[in-house]
């Protein structure tokens, strides 16, 4: 049985808003004719993938100041913020932190988890507690579990390995060594690459797993060196994915990586400097350039951050917008109305129109492909 979580709203004469914010306590949400609504921000901000991290949270930001010099939030008195918690991607954590967000009474919605190993656990938590959650995690099992408050603004795993399969299978790739991380998001695109390679004709010649964290893969560069493939597809985090790289080169084994979205960043070609040349990786969405409005966003970025955004942030950024939206069109400011018309909004975000599916799924599920030439990622021209 749920437990609902409740908040007396104390009477005041100046406040605009009839809203009621669903949480735990007994502070007033309320100050002066402010109506004071968090969002939260789950995420690594520290470990292995806290470039991710902390750089979908800069894009939050963003939104947020949007949110607040909006026509929308000046007239219903609503201010907005987000409250952020570091789940360093491990799973423990996250339930830790989701704990934390559903008993903040002035938390309304979730931009998070990063990775599908701590949404997946992290969601049960939001259920019990009707906190609404927009994620980029890929993995499947997260929406076909069918919980009402998980809703996914990126492409699915079963969308993306499918398309690297036929990727490989058009460059002429027929022997593929398949590699994942041993987390949730890797095992499961793994998975969902080598049923689609198989099924187009491909042989996968070997199928092994890395630990996080690990350095050193000479034994590994060597076994699979041993079998001939012609390609190697790695479903994982890009620093180990760019040591791999670098060392299979170094070891002459001269074949290209194939990685999902998460090894689509600047720094794994620094990290693997010219063993990466050549290599491939899929990407949930269009490129930023070919986004809706992706050039207006990075020019907000870049003027605020001096730097590129990562392959999350327009996301980040929509599901904070997209979050903002539903606020302003729930009948009332609870939890689960603002967490129904997240379900059932139809928004027009930077990534393009945003919907959700029965499931929690958006609708539009696309990806796109890059390729290493010249020490960066250049847009791939399919055959």
């Amino acid at each position: 049985m749920r437990k609902f979580l409740t908040l007396t709203v104390l009477a005041a004469v100046l406040v605009l808003s009839a809203f009621m914010l669903a949480g735990c306590g007994d502070n007033d949400s309320t100050s002066g004719d402010e109506t004071r609504v968090v969002i939260g921000f789950a995420g690594p901000l520290t470990g292995d993938n806290a470039l991710y991290g902390t750089s979908m949270l800069d894009a939050v930001h963003i939104a947020i100041d949007e949110l607040n010099a909006s026509s929308e939030a000046r007239q219903k008195g609503i201010v907005f913020s987000v409250r952020a918690e570091d789940d360093a991607g491990d799973p423990k954590q996250a339930v830790n932190v989701a704990n934390t967000l559903v008993a903040d009474q002035n938390v309304i919605a979730v931009v998070g988890h990063f990775n599908s190993g701590a949404s997946i656990p992290a969601s049960a938590v939001y259920e019990e507690y009707d906190l609404s959650m927009v994620t980029v995690s890929t993995n499947p099992q997260l929406t076909d579990s069918g919980l009402s408050v998980v809703n996914r603004i990126t492409a699915r795993d079963d969308s993306q390995g499918p398309f690297a399969a036929e990727i490989a299978d058009e460059e002429g790739f027929e022997r593929v060594a398949v590699l994942d991380d041993s987390t949730p998001y890797g095992q499961g695109l793994a998975a969902e690459f080598v049923k689609a390679f198989e099924e187009l004709g491909g042989e996968i010649v070997s199928e092994d797993q890395i630990q996080p964290k690990t350095v050193d893969f000479s034994a590994l560069v060597t076994r699979i060196g041993a079998t001939s493939p012609d390609a190697v597809y790695y479903a994982g985090a890009h620093t180990e994915g760019a040591l791999f790289a670098k060392q299979l080169r170094e070891a002459g084994v001269d074949i290209p990586v194939i990685g999902g979205e998460m090894i689509f960043t600047s720094d794994y070609i620094t990290l693997g400097g010219s063993g990466t040349e050549g290599d491939i990786a899929t990407a949930l969405g269009l490129p930023i350039e070919q986004q809706e409005r992706g050039l207006e966003f990075l020019e907000k970025y870049r003027e605020r951050y001096n730097r590129e955004p990562e392959a999350y942030d327009t996301y980040a950024f929509d599901s904070a917008m997209l979050i903002g939206q539903a606020v302003f069109e729930a009948p009332e400011l609870t939890r689960v109305a603002v967490g129904q018309a997240i379900r059932n909004i139809t928004h027009n975000g930077v990534t393009g129109t945003i919907s959700f599916d029965s499931r929690g799924d958006n609708t539009q599920q696309i990806i796109s492909a890059y390729i290493v030439l010249d020490g960066a990622w250049e847009p791939l021209i399919r055959r």
